[in-house]
């Protein structure tokens, strides 16, 4: 007796002291398993263009493309054999619009509405129609939205609209390299046409997402550059773009743009003059011309002054200085050695006159050279018309394809025949 009455005091101990560990780790478990704050998602916009491909850029024309819907009225009888006139409604594609594969990952989420435009076409009357409508990753139906009991009249487009939510969380994804798609179905009692891609007729869905955000924002002296992702790759000069400098908007006209392949983002770059200060700077990006769904931020930027040591101030001054020095000397080098050629070069041609022109002023003796020297080309030219009309005179009739020339004469023997002497000196016009 007294054993079973230990044991079960044993049993209800540990049975006692295991229950609250128990309860325990259940509430520590439950605590670990909150939901967390979902992601902030911006609100975007894809239409529906043409050769069916989607655009998160709106339509920026009047004119707007078409597309039929099947009749989906078809008289098949009763159970299929058309032995009675009664007939059923059928579901029919409409057809299926993508974007090109996505850039990054993105995430989707928050309410989706999907509005376009349909009418009667040119028959009269009207008809009934329900719509379907599927938002794809790829192949893969996310999200699926009805639109039921729509009556299209002839020559009036009506807008069908259709809502519904994703997931709570945004943690729906498109990877990178998937499209984004829609799928539209219908089923009317008569034909009916689908209308999109113009400015009245803006056919497609609103959805949030982070397809379009900006990285950061730099400013120096002379530029100010701002890194965002797009994961569509809008043209950059299609999309919209407002830049303001303590309250002033910069002309979109000085951006440029370059791609950054470290972090796979576009910049965009505004040239600008900014002196060291603290500058309010505020971007906003769209896809919309008007820049609506806009992603805006506004941070402080400082344009500091280089930080310039007195070593290095003075190693600048001392380089201009010897720069400038060495330049300097240089130059007058140049000029001095130029001086010393030109005066040996007068020298050797003095020497050249004769003794009675020796004492006169360096400016008598250069002209009586020039004037020497514009004689003795005269005599060349004299001497080389004499010999050509003697060889004229002595010419045999005899064909020689070489002609003998004669020797020039020799400086020293060109000189001897043009020094002045004594007695002819006055003969010269100084």
């Amino acid at each position: 007796m007294r054993s079973i009455l230990f044991r079960s005091v044993m049993i209800i101990t540990v049975i006692g002291a295991i229950l609250p560990m128990a309860l325990l780790w259940d509430n520590e478990e439950a605590k670990a398993q909150e939901a967390g704050t979902p992601m902030e998602l911006n609100r975007i916009s894809v239409y529906l263009d043409e050769q069916f491909s989607l655009s998160p850029l709106p339509p920026d024309s009047t004119e707007f493309q078409a597309i039929s819907i099947p009749n989906g009225f078809i008289r098949d009888g009763l159970f299929g054999y058309s032995i009675l006139p009664i007939g059923h409604l059928y579901w029919k594609d409409v057809g299926i619009w993508n974007t090109p594969p996505l850039r990054e990952t993105i995430n989707l989420g928050g309410e989706v509405r999907v509005s376009v435009y349909a009418t009667r076409g040119s028959e009269s009357g009207s008809v009934s129609c329900d719509f379907w409508f599927y938002i794809m990753r790829g192949t893969e139906v996310l999200l699926k939205l009805e639109a039921m009991s729509k009556t299209l009249q002839s020559g009036i487009d009506t807008e069908v609209v259709a809502t519904s939510r994703f997931p709570s969380g945004n943690d729906t994804t498109i990877e990178a390299g998937n499209t984004l798609s829609l799928m539209i179905q219908a089923r009317c009692n008569g034909g009916a046409t689908l209308r999109f891609g113009s400015t009245d007729l803006d056919s497609g869905f609103t959805f949030g997402s982070n397809s379009l955000q900006l990285a950061n924002i730099f400013m120096d002296r002379e530029k100010i550059t701002v890194e965002y992702r797009d994961a569509f790759m809008v043209p950059w000069i299609m999309l919209y773009t407002e830049l303001k400098v303590d309250g002033v908007i910069l002309p979109n006209e000085q951006i440029m743009s370059q791609i950054n392949p470290i972090n796979r983002t576009r910049e965009i770059i505004w040239e600008r003059e900014s002196p060291p200060a603290n500058y309010e700077v505020f971007i906003s990006m769209s896809y919309h011309y008007s820049g609506i769904n806009n992603i805006s931020e506004t941070k402080v930027l400082t344009v500091q002054k280089p930080y310039v040591s007195r070593i290095d101030m003075i190693k600048d001054i001392l380089g201009q200085v010897l720069l400038y020095t060495l330049l300097g000397a240089i130059i007058i080098t140049a000029m001095v050695l130029f001086s010393r050629y030109r005066k040996g070069v007068w020298n050797r041609r003095f020497r050249e006159l004769p003794m009675a022109l020796q004492d006169e002023s360096k400016h008598r003796k250069k002209k009586a050279w020039k004037a020497s020297k514009k004689e003795r080309r005269r005599e060349e030219r004299a001497g080389r018309k004499e010999r050509k009309e003697r060889d004229k005179g002595e010419d045999t009739g005899e064909f020689s394809l070489f002609k003998r020339k004669e020797p020039p004469s020799s400086r020293s023997e060109r000189s001897r025949g043009i020094i002045l002497d004594a007695e002819n000196v006055d003969e010269i016009e100084l």
